[in-house]
């Protein structure tokens, strides 16, 4: 099976939050059909900095389909991948990590191969998180 093009999405929420969290990242990704999640767990961090994943399955509390979350355990996320995400983390907060394959991509791809085409590249570019507008200086009326 081939899986890609894919990219990892880590969201942040504070540990009493969590369940929430996870509900609602679920609840979206289901709702999307060109995404498909390939894998997701939780990553801790304790107090000397060292990181753990947790699997859905193993959050108390959290009600979700079982089958569906033996689905979302694939592996795919690494420890190294686990060790990145850790740094990002602040005491007190749990990251959810998402894998997300981009469906849409491989169905753009086929249509290529069509017309000798290919998908050269996929690049990330992050949210702005604001744009500063500058008005555009018009010329004056003769």
């Amino acid at each position: 099976m081939v899986l890609g093009p894919m990219e990892l999405i880590v969201l942040c929420f504070p540990a009493a939050q969590l369940n929430d969290g996870v509900r609602a990242t679920l609840d979206r990704l289901d709702s999307v059909a060109d995404m498909r999640a390939v894998d997701i767990l939780v990553v801790r961090t304790d107090d000397a900095g060292g990181a753990c994943a947790v699997e859905l399955c193993d959050l108390p509390g959290l009600r979700v389909d079982p089958a569906a979350v033996a689905r979302l355990a694939t592996g795919l996320i690494t420890e190294t991948d686990i060790d990145d995400i850790a740094d990002l983390v602040d005491h007190g907060t749990d990251a959810v990590a998402v894998l997300v394959e981009h469906v849409w991509v491989q169905d753009l791809a086929d249509d290529m191969v069509a017309v000798d085409g290919t998908v050269l590249a996929l690049m990330h570019v992050p949210a702005v998180q604001a744009l500063t507008v500058r008005p555009v200086a018009t010329p004056a009326r003769l």
